[in-house]
């Protein structure tokens, strides 16, 4: 019973929950020290296929090896323009109006950033196809690392 809670606990550790971002400021310095992007998904609480893009794909991203080190990620709840978030540059503006500055009309919609919030791939709109969501961010995340480390 005691391993089985030190390995949950090790578990919850090493494969933290998808945040929702507070401050993208420091979340930027942090993508400069560890050379990895930020992936922003955005998504709206009554969206079902929000849900299922956190539940299955992400989670499953989350919860693969070596994923701290490759991308940092964190949520935006797209339609909230009461929830405060420091974006890249410092100024304290709501999730509402980040979704807007990057466009987001369709939810969920995943885009990668630099640490400075200039976006590094083509957006990720919708869970359409299943089959390929994964290979997309797999694939998105380590043509973004290039992009860094050049």
């Amino acid at each position: 019973m005691i391993l089985a809670c030190a390995v949950c606990a090790l578990t919850a550790q090493q494969y933290p929950p998808l945040d929702v971002a507070v401050d993208l400021t420091a979340i930027g310095r942090l993508s400069a020290q560890r050379g990895a992007p930020i992936m922003l998904v955005f998504t709206r609480p009554e969206c079902p296929f929000c849900t299922r893009t956190k539940k299955e794909p992400l989670e499953a991203l989350r919860l693969s090896q070596n994923y701290g080190t490759k991308v940092i990620m964190r949520e935006i709840v797209a339609a909230d323009n009461r929830t405060a978030l420091r974006d890249f540059d410092g100024n304290l503006i709501t999730h509402g109006e980040m979704g807007r500055r990057y466009d987001v009309r369709w939810v969920p919609t995943v885009i990668v950033v630099d640490g400075k919030g200039k976006v590094l791939a083509e957006p990720i709109i919708d869970l359409t196809a299943t089959d390929f969501y994964n290979l997309y961010l797999e694939q998105a995340i380590e043509a973004d690392r290039l992009q860094l480390r050049q």
